[in-house]
């Protein structure tokens, strides 16, 4: 679902989170590809592919009315946002109306200097493949998408961390296993992620070419803009950045997002990996009280 909501001269553009099946299997498709909709920049910017298909169907199914209510209302900003899936589609949908707006051949041009585009995610997933071929134009483009950019993760949270940080998302594996393979796991999840037969394959098969080889794209994955990190829901909040897999850190600076290492614990549970995914959204803090939403 895709909603749209006005705050004075703010528009604010929401996907939701994964809550479907189907919306697990949108998860999981992650072969990055380029879209018409960033044309001038495709050969350097690929993006996960799925949640791209979810965007520009949003966006292109309501572009005529969105692009309406802008110009009557006096729109300034338009702010993307959402939670998980909802997260890497917020991100994606920045990255989208950005170009269109900056594309002379598009409905959306209509808009370019006169709205400003940003996205503020919430345990977003890393959404976005750079090939090292940038012109100066895209350059610029990808500065005004980082400046403009901001997720938010709690905690031990994977689903920010993926699909690209992947020693955190084995160090998490290799702690969670024990726990899980016994756990009870809730029965739709059971059944949609096959969990005992998925671990067990993931460790006897993990030296394959087929591993490797999705292992290879996954790591390409990165994020943009600044990254919101909680240790803990009373912990100072740590500006940091994601530089990318193979980043060496020459100056050892401390604000790299793969230098937060997976904290293992001494029994896992579903239960606690649920809550560093959404404890940030369901209050205290961020989120408004149950009882004003009901």
């Amino acid at each position: 679902p895709f909603g749209i909501a006005v705050c004075g001269d703010t528009m604010v553009l929401g996907w939701r989170g994964t809550g479907t099946v189907s919306d697990a299997i949108n998860d999981a498709a992650a072969t990055p590809q380029s879209s018409f909709a960033w044309r001038k920049h495709a050969k350097t910017i690929k993006a996960q592919g799925a949640m791209t298909s979810i965007v520009i169907n949003d966006v292109v199914t309501h572009e005529e009315f969105i692009i309406k209510e802008i110009q009557k209302r006096g729109i300034k900003e338009i702010i993307t946002t959402g939670q998980s899936l909802g997260g890497g589609c917020s991100q994606l949908g920045h990255m989208v109306l950005r170009a269109q707006i900056q594309d002379e051949t598009s409905p959306w041009n209509v808009l370019d200097g006169k709205v400003n585009v940003r996205s503020v995610a919430f345990c977003g997933p890393m959404t976005t493949v750079l090939l090292n071929n940038a012109s100066d134009e895209t350059d610029e483009f990808l500065q005004q998408i980082d400046d403009n950019s901001v997720n938010f993760i709690f905690n031990n949270d994977p689903v920010p961390r993926g699909y690209g940080y992947l020693t955190f998302i084995e160090d998490l594996i290799e702690n969670a296993a024990p726990s899980l393979l016994k756990e009870s796991v809730p029965w739709f999840i059971r059944r949609t992620l096959n969990l005992r037969d998925k671990m067990e394959d993931l460790y006897e098969k993990k030296d394959s070419k087929a591993v490797q080889d999705m292992v290879k794209v996954f790591s390409k994955y990165q994020h943009m803009g600044k990254l919101i990190y909680y240790a803990e829901e009373d912990a100072k909040p740590q500006v940091v950045r994601d530089m990318g897999a193979f980043y060496a850190n020459p100056a050892g600076d401390q604000d790299i997002l793969r230098d937060i290492k997976y904290q293992p614990i001494k029994t896992f549970s579903f239960d606690e990996a649920l809550r560093w995914h959404m404890h940030i959204i369901t209050g205290p803090g961020l989120a408004y009280p149950e009882e004003h939403l009901h």
